[in-house]
């Protein structure tokens, strides 16, 4: 089978993607959340119990979805990128890049010479074992470079970031830039809006793929709205988290119900909509 990232393919062609945010670090968890649905799934080694020597079984979990794996890495430690791409990532995410510097060293930490200086190997996952044909030829092409802005120099820097050859597109991290910004992680703040607002007017019109992550489906809407094309909704343990709560909360207020003296009738639901979740 020849090499092909369709998700970087979905990225230049700006189509619109909803992904996943995966954090747990389980490859049960991993599996799951590839067959939810998603288009794309990122698994973050930066803020996760997860890190770069679990990717093997990680991507192994998530190959045969049909949900693309991206990486977000830890750093832009070139030994830790070279052991992402030969376990087989072919799609990174870059934390804090804010100059043209960062962005020109990591698009060449991540292609072979002459285009870069990844070191060599041939005997590893990403060629499937040396068994990949044409993944030496076509690697440099498929593989998928991802700038995240989070603060507000990357931000003015977004342009000129775009703009080197080997970054294949842009990831605004509302959290940190909100942080950077001084409003304590409130990613809904105006002016962490007005930011990216203005950088997503920009990729629309020069066609520049944009991503974000969001926690609710209407922010994740509100995100295409203003130019951006590939978004992550929530994380899997803020979704575990919230759906928790969400089920505790309800529980407690029948309860409370059920001890009146006159409790309301709670019907039972019928055995179609009672599918056991385990």
């Amino acid at each position: 089978m020849a090499l092909h990232n369709s998700f970087k393919h979905a990225l230049l062609n700006r189509e619109l993607l909803v992904g996943a945010w995966f954090m747990s670090g389980s490859t049960v968890m991993a599996e799951l959340v590839a067959n939810a649905g998603y288009d794309f799934m990122v698994i973050d080694i930066e803020h996760s119990t997860a890190n770069t020597h679990d990717l093997h079984e990680l991507l192994q979990a998530v190959a045969e979805s049909g949900t693309s794996p991206v990486v977000r890495m830890a750093s832009q430690d070139k030994t830790q990128i070279k052991f992402a791409l030969d376990m087989g990532a072919l799609s990174l995410y870059f934390p804090m890049v804010n100059t043209v510097d960062d962005a020109v060293a990591l698009a060449r930490a991540c292609r072979y010479p002459p285009f870069g200086d990844r070191g060599f190997a041939r005997m590893h996952r990403a060629s499937r074992y040396n068994t990949q044909p044409d993944y030496f030829e076509r690697i440099n092409q498929e593989v998928c470079v991802i700038a995240q802005l989070e603060t507000p120099l990357a931000m003015a820097n977004a342009m000129q970031i775009a703009n080197v050859p080997g970054i294949d597109g842009l990831l605004v991290g509302p959290g940190d830039l909100s942080v950077a910004l001084g409003h304590g992680g409130d990613v809904t703040h105006p002016q962490v809006r007005e930011m990216m607002e203005e950088v997503g007017g920009y990729c629309r019109r020069s066609g520049v793929p944009l991503g974000t992550v969001l926690p609710t489906p209407e922010l994740v809407a509100w995100a295409y709205s203003i130019g951006f094309n590939f978004v992550s909704h929530a994380s899997d343990l803020g979704l575990l988290m919230n759906a928790s709560k969400t089920g505790i909360s309800r529980i407690r207020e029948l309860s409370a119900n059920a001890s009146m003296t006159d409790p309301p009738t709670i019907t039972a639901p019928t055995p179609s909509s009672a599918k056991s979740a385990y």
